[in-house]
């Protein structure tokens, strides 16, 4: 039998989850198996989220089920433990792994085969994954067996977004809509500011900064004959095959050499720290990150010195007269699979759980709370009556309301429009709109455990030599003729192999 503990090191790890407080049901606390009580070993922070949620106590009553969080730990380690856990026998009733390690622990027997008991005593569930048939794909195998829920999430990606005081004072009244309007508005933005601050730069971030490769259409994905391109990202990666892969890299190369990007980012020394005070100070004056990040600069600027700060958002660009889309986060996170220790006595509790998340009343708790609490029926449609200012991202051990449906907690469905809702003031303004007409969401693949072992060993070595070229072409250190050449090396190097990998998963998905 092929040993999972192989497979540790191959796991990428991105947890956000949530939790209670409680006892064991592996090695800790006797489990009385009588359908009133569940142990759920979760990541750390999310399990102090989830003790602090007001809503998760009505949850749990409305089911009629207790739910005992124990903390796995930082999230890395909760993951790599898992082996350990199972092997000794200490592994609580229930916890989170990743897809790959529900498949590879659950076809050896350690996780609990949740399809009979769906079929049998979760008609809400049952009657979802029926519904859902890209969610019944990836939670399905080709025998039947359901080793695990995956997490689901809003429909949610980046925005790019800009300082509407300095667009206004350099004489830019609308926000770019088109690639050329883009970058006439950095040019526009250069010579006001750069005029006078040999530091300034008007487009700047953190992490990677190829951010618009679907304005080029030189993102990766998956074609409407299902054939993948590129290195799958769900669409947030690019391909360096398509047609506007160079197009972009000429494009961001002009930016470099006009100063009209930071050149720090571009060579990856920016911190978020560093990137977080260009923006507040005035060093750049545009950049793309999570939707929720122009709501924080509004919270976090000094109005003594710049009485006038304030933020805009950015439509989806188009190029050459045709609209083009930002990729959307994955729907469902493949980090994120909520599995049952095979050993369990509590699989009656569990499954009730389970089941209730996923009724009317279970998704009224979960998305808004209790009424007369947390929310109001006007005119026939919930209202918050509670703030997201005044009950999200509160110090730890602080009760509050909060339904930020992306971090981790339960498996559930998630209602986006209750999600765009439970926003500060500043992203609700545009959520809806933005999220509905400018994103695209792309599908998720699932993985056999020899192909994630395989993939995961060539992207070690791909990604960082695809980066790192890309790097040089923008920079100018190596000249765009070298382009068709950097293509083939990328191809020795396994860029080719991965994206037939890709292409395997996709079409076993059909």
């Amino acid at each position: 039998m092929r040993s999972s503990r192989a497979l540790m090191g191959i796991i990428g790890v991105t947890a956000a989850a949530v939790s209670l407080a409680g006892c064991t049901a592996g090695g800790g606390a006797t489990a009385t198996g009588d359908g009133t009580a569940f142990s759920y070993r979760i990541p750390d922070r999310f399990k102090n989220w989830l003790a602090d949620n007001k809503w998760n106590q009505p949850l749990q009553d409305g089911a009629g089920v207790q739910v005992n969080v124990v903390d796995g730990g930082p999230e890395k380690q909760h993951y790599q433990q898992l082996d350990l856990l199972l092997s000794s026998g200490d592994l609580e009733d229930a916890t989170v792994a990743t897809i790959s390690q529900a498949q590879v622990y659950g076809t050896q027997g350690a996780f609990l085969n949740l399809a009979p008991l769906i079929e049998s005593d979760a008609p809400n569930l049952k009657a979802y994954i029926d519904e859902h048939p890209d969610f019944k794909s990836l939670i399905t195998n080709d025998d039947g067996s359901i080793y695990g829920l995956i997490n689901e999430y809003p429909t949610i990606g980046p925005v790019t977004f800009y300082r509407d005081d300095m667009f206004a004072a350099a004489g830019i009244t609308t926000p770019p809509a088109s690639v050329e309007e883009y970058t006439a508005a950095l040019e526009t933005l250069k010579a006001k500011y750069g005029a006078t601050d040999s530091s300034y730069y008007p487009l700047g971030g953190r992490d990677s900064f190829l951010n618009y490769q679907y304005a080029f259409a030189a993102n990766d994905g998956i074609d409407d004959s299902g054939t993948v391109h590129g290195i799958y990202q769900a669409g947030r990666g690019t391909d360096i095959h398509s047609d506007g892969a160079r197009d972009m890299i000429e494009w961001y190369s002009t930016l470099y050499n006009q100063g009209l990007i930071d050149p720090e980012w571009v060579k990856g020394a920016v911190s978020e720290e560093d990137w977080q005070t260009k923006m507040l100070t005035g060093k750049i004056s545009i950049s793309n990150d999570f939707f929720t990040r122009p709501q924080y600069f509004l919270a976090n600027a000094d109005e003594a010195t710049y009485p006038d700060y304030s933020i805009g958002t950015m439509p989806a660009l188009s190029n050459g007269g045709e609209q083009m889309k930002v990729p959307a986060n994955e729907k469902y996170n493949t980090d994120r699979v909520f599995v049952v220790n095979a050993k369990t006595q509590n699989s009656k509790a569990i499954i009730e759980f389970l089941d209730y998340l996923y009724s009317d009343e279970g998704q009224d708790i979960y998305h808004y709370g209790v009424e007369g609490e947390s929310y109001d029926v006007v005119n026939g449609e919930k209202e918050y009556t509670v703030s997201y200012a005044e009950n999200a991202d509160q110090e730890v051990g602080t009760p509050v309301w909060n339904f930020a449906q992306d971090r981790l907690t339960y498996p559930a469905p998630v209602d986006d429009d209750a999600f765009y809702k439970w926003q500060g003031d500043f992203t609700k303004s545009f959520a809806a709109d933005y999220f509905s007409n400018d994103l695209k969401t792309s599908p998720v693949l699932k993985y056999t455990a020899e192909q994630q072992e395989e993939r995961s060993k060539l992207l070690a070595s791909v990604q960082p030599f695809v980066d790192a070229e890309i790097v040089k072409f923008v920079t100018g250190a190596r000249p765009l003729s070298e382009w068709d050449s950097f293509l083939s090396d990328a191809d020795a190097q396994g860029y080719a192999q991965i994206t037939e990998i890709d292409q395997a998963a996709a079409d076993a998905m059909k």
